[in-house]
């Protein structure tokens, strides 16, 4: 009896210390400037406002063992926060803001979070510089929703290997101030399973100048702009869409301008080597150009400027070939207005349906309809 009496005293001993290391790493409250001296395993709560949490090149991670379900950084309600120089891996969201929270982001690097690398809510602010990197997490590598602003001053962002890039959701904005003195930014989206980039909800993507957006080889669109959302490049601004398993970029009930005052700040735009098609336009969306743009859709295997369901296309100095299936097809009620530009097959129309076009392009009817 005695003999058992320790076992069973034994194994309640095991259990206890097997249920404390389950328990979640207390976090560490930030109520004053901190510069980490080392690696840390608790995750951090911003607790003040206009504080710097400076990580001095230092991993935030948990400890081996289970899964855990905290957040890196997190602050609620808190503003004029800095959080710069820190590598943070292997929680449930690497940075997390909600309910207006302010931030600059300096240098930071993301990976492999159980959901998003960066996720931001409710009417929160981000100015981001320097360098940022979202790569392999479970969900997206940045996500903005509900009323969110990011600014990228000076930023150079890969967002990578992750489920999906980036989302701008929900009258949310992503803004790249890259006009003089601000130097350059770069947003690029590449290998992600999903989507690259998407904007929906009353959305919008933002490009002042020598700002250079890439949304390439993802496992379905590069740039998806759904829901009266806008993506527009000005002055000096580059957009490239190239190499991805399905669109391009895909437009429905939105649009995509291009916008300059001078043929010296250019805008540019990509779209090449796509599985689908480079630009599929449906449900009233819009595609306007303009004549100083240098505009490329080439080299898609499934056309390269679909305009469908009473969309609109304006296109100007624009070289549009070697596009599988049509390089320009109107169809169902669309329009399109086309001057000085290169368009190997021509344009297309649906035969069956209404469709309007002026310039300098004819209308060939084919029968056949847009898959």
């Amino acid at each position: 009896m005695k003999f058992c009496s320790v076992q069973l005293f034994t194994g309640f001993l095991i259990a206890a210390t097997l249920n404390v290391a389950a328990q979640p790493t207390p976090p560490t409250i930030i109520i004053q400037d901190t510069t980490l001296s080392g690696p840390a395993s608790t995750p951090f709560v911003i607790g003040a406002d206009h504080v710097t949490l400076d990580c001095n090149g230092f991993n935030i991670s948990p400890r081996p063992g289970p899964p855990s379900f905290l957040s890196g950084i997190s602050m609620d309600n808190r503003s004029g926060v800095t959080i710069k120089n820190c590598n943070i891996s292997n929680w449930l969201f690497g940075i997390r803001l909600v309910a207006f929270s302010s931030v600059t982001l300096e240098n930071i690097a993301i990976r492999n979070c159980m959901v998003n690398g960066l996720d931001a809510n409710d009417g929160s602010r981000i100015l981001m510089n320097g360098s940022f990197s979202s790569i392999d997490n479970g969900v997206f590598g940045i996500v903005l929703q509900n009323d969110v602003s990011m600014t990228m001053k000076g930023a150079n962002a890969i967002i990578s290997e992750n489920l999906a890039g980036v989302q701008i959701g929900i009258r949310s904005s992503l803004v790249m101030e890259a006009m003089s003195p601000n130097p350059s930014s770069s947003l690029t989206s590449v290998n992600n399973e999903f989507f690259g980039i998407t904007a929906t909800s009353n959305s919008h993507l933002f490009l002042f100048g020598r700002a250079d957006v890439v949304a390439s080889n993802n496992g379905s669109n590069g740039l998806t702009i759904f829901t009266k959302s806008a993506v527009e490049v000005d002055r000096d601004g580059t957009l490239r869409c190239d190499g991805n398993n399905e669109h391009g970029i895909r437009v429905e009930d939105s649009s995509i301008n291009l916008f300059t005052v001078v043929p010296e700040t250019a805008p540019q735009i990509y779209v090449r080597n796509n599985g689908d098609a480079g630009i599929t336009l449906g449900k009233g969306s819009v595609f306007d150009t303009n004549n100083d743009a240098l505009t490329t859709i080439a080299n898609n295997a499934n056309g390269g400027l679909l305009v469908d369901n009473k969309s609109i296309a304006t296109v100007r100095s624009a070289t549009i070939n070697g596009n599988g299936f049509a390089d320009v097809y109107l169809s169902f009620g669309s329009s399109g207005d086309f001057e000085d530009n290169t368009i190997g097959g021509g344009v297309m129309c649906d035969s069956m349906n209404g469709n309007y076009i002026r310039g300098d392009e004819l209308c060939q009817q084919i029968s056949s309809m847009l898959v």
